[in-house]
């Protein structure tokens, strides 16, 4: 249990976490803007790619967001995956 709360609190501190590494980094180099914008777009274009893969599975899955998913279980002395019905 205490494994899946510091799991948790990991991911929802870890936006926070990069902000103040950013804000440290840019304190001790003092880039160029361009530097700056560069990675600024690297950011960006990463957070698209992932809306875009988000999305494209979404539509592309052909399991059903009202289908009920059966866990993998033993059947025969044999793994059954799991799956939606």
């Amino acid at each position: 249990m205490i494994r899946i709360i510091l799991w948790n609190a990991l991911l929802f501190f870890l936006p926070f976490i990069m902000a103040w590494l950013w804000s440290l980094w840019l304190a001790k180099y003092h880039p160029q803007r361009e530097t700056q914008w560069r990675w600024a777009s690297y950011t960006l274009i990463g957070c698209v790619l992932v809306i875009i893969s988000l999305t494209f599975y979404r539509f592309s899955s052909d399991n059903p967001p009202e289908g009920q998913y059966v866990p993998p279980h033993l059947q025969n002395g044999e793994v059954v995956p799991g799956r939606f019905e």
